[in-house]
């Protein structure tokens, strides 16, 4: 009789046991796990890669981590990892609830020519997804869907977007990438100095907070971010103070507050110094060709604009042929003082073997074998520029198109057409 009692007892503590263990079995076989994981690997790391089942984007993964998304629906499906529109890797699996399955990403040859996406084995797999040493940060996800759990998955199937996390959500503070200044310490001799960052942040949204010699420059909230190398490009002009100036900027988000500091110190220009020459013409009075109005007055005012960048300017009016010559090779002389040259002509122009020609306000042309003996060719000048070893040549060009004289008897048709392309060296 005790001994029935003791079997009895036995029989039931198995069946409460298994009635308590039974959900947590049909849980497990309501599902398949797919375990995607990315080891850190020094080479290639900056790049984020994506993953996508049957065309549906899913998650990213960045250097040195794992996510893990649970399927409701047995079928066959297609993950593809995409580093770049123009690398990407497929992997089919045959997916049956209840299972794990592990997918290695990476690089196969460590520097980003050869991506891999591997299936692996479920015992080395589980080790190797495991092993925190192999992440940066502990960040599971699971993506369910129920909407579809009685069918086949196939490709016209989605995925819900709701994300669980089974893990406390963790992340790096946000980063910032200088492009502009680019060194922890710069000089400049100009007051206006352009800002530019490449804001990183691993939250959906960020705080910004620009700090230029103690005073809050710009404060900006809710900037949308993607997780991406550089998720915000942020530009803007600062007024910079004469001496020292400290530029703080701090990034806030989810994750925490992050600052960087950089100096750039503005010393104005020495008053004798000069950015480069400039000669400029205005040719409007023209005693054998039609005169123009605006010439003068556009030479004038590139002279002010070339003035307001420290630039010497030697400017001329309505030159002769004689007077053009003289001002051409005056400009030439003085240029081996400067390193940047700039012309500025306005005026009659004419095109001639595929050579352009400047036109002097006192010349007449009945034969265009005069064009090359009258006129001034620019590609002469150019090449005069070039041989002086100037480091940076701008020739400007505001002539007309048309033949300035309509009695010219041409054999070239191109005498007729306007000005033409010029090919110049380098630095031009």
């Amino acid at each position: 009789m005790q001994r029935n009692y003791f079997l009895l007892k036995a029989l039931l503590l198995f069946i409460l046991c298994f009635v308590l263990a039974a959900p947590n079995l049909r849980k497990e076989a309501e599902f398949a796990e797919i375990h995607i994981f990315r080891p850190k690997q020094f080479q290639g790391g900056a790049v984020v890669f994506q993953v996508l089942a049957n065309a549906q984007k899913l998650v990213h993964l960045s250097n040195g981590s794992r996510s893990v998304l649970r399927v409701f629906n047995e079928g066959a499906i297609d993950f593809k990892l995409k580093a770049s529109v123009f690398t990407s890797k497929t992997v089919s699996l045959g997916v049956v609830k209840g299972q794990k399955y592990y997918l290695k990403a990476g690089y196969d040859d460590g520097f980003g020519s050869k991506l891999s996406f591997v299936p692996i084995e479920e015992n080395l797999g589980e080790g190797t997804f495991t092993d925190l040493r192999q992440y940066h940060r502990p960040k599971i996800k699971i993506i369910e869907d129920r909407q579809n759990r009685f069918r086949t998955l196939s490709e016209d199937d989605l995925y819900s977007e709701s994300v669980k996390e089974i893990e406390q959500k963790e992340g790096s503070k946000p980063r910032l990438g200088w492009i502009s200044p680019g060194k922890n310490y710069e000089k400049t001799e100009v007051n206006i100095f352009s800002l530019q960052l490449c804001l990183m942040s691993e939250s959906d949204q960020l705080e910004v907070k620009i700090v230029h010699n103690g005073e809050i420059f710009e404060q900006l909230e809710d900037i949308p971010v993607s997780g991406k190398k550089c998720s915000y490009t942020y530009i803007t002009n600062l007024n910079l103070a004469l001496g020292a100036n400290k530029i703080e900027i701090f990034l806030t988000d989810e994750f925490g507050e992050s600052k960087f500091t950089r100096h750039v110190t503005f010393h104005e220009e020495k008053k004798n110094y000069k950015r480069g020459l400039a000669l400029v013409i205005g040719n409007s009075d023209y005693s054998h060709t039609t005169n123009l109005v605006n010439p003068k007055n556009d030479a004038a005012d590139i002279q002010k604009a070339l003035e307001r960048l420290n630039f010497e300017v030697m400017k001329f009016d309505n030159l002769s042929s004689s007077e053009m010559k003289k001002a051409i090779g005056n400009y030439l002389l003085k240029l081996e003082e400067y390193k940047t040259g700039v012309v500025f002509y306005a005026g009659h122009g004419i095109q001639h073997t595929g050579r352009n020609y400047l036109v002097p306000v006192d010349i007449q042309i009945n034969n265009e074998l005069e064009i090359t003996g009258k006129c001034f060719d620019t590609g002469s000048i150019i090449t005069r520029m070039n041989l002086m070893e100037v480091e940076t040549s701008v020739i400007i060009l505001d002539a007309c198109r048309s033949n300035p004289f309509t009695d010219l008897k041409t054999r070239q048709t191109d005498s007729t057409n306007g000005l033409t392309g010029t090919d110049a060296p380098p630095g031009t």
